[in-house]
C-alpha cells in the first residue's frame, strides 16, 4: 500500500507471476476498491473478465480494511 495523494491509496499484490494493482479512494465515511492494472491475470476490458482468484483477493483486502476500521472504532 502507498498513499498516492490525500484520499487515495494504491495497493499492489504480487503473487508468484501475477500482479494486481488497485486504487482505494476514501473519505472519513467511505472507501472503494477499484481495479487499476494487472499483469498475467488475463484481464479483458471488453468482456469484463479477469483471473478467477482476483475476486477472492479483493474480498480479503476488503475484509482486512473493515477489520482495521472496526478495531480503530470507525
Amino acid at each position: 500500500m502507498a498513499v498516492v495523494k490525500p484520499g487515495e491509496i494504491m495497493g499492489t499484490l504480487n503473487l508468484r507471476s501475477h500482479q494486481a494493482v488497485v486504487t482505494i479512494p476514501y473519505t472519513t465515511k467511505t472507501y472503494s476498491i477499484l481495479y487499476k492494472d494487472s499483469s498475467n491475470l488475463k484481464y479483458d476490458a471488453d468482456k469484463q473478465t479477469i483471473h478467477k482468484n482476483y475476486t477472492g483477493w479483493i474480498q480479503r483486502l476488503d475484509e482486512a480494511i473493515r477489520s482495521r476500521l472496526t478495531a480503530a472504532g470507525m
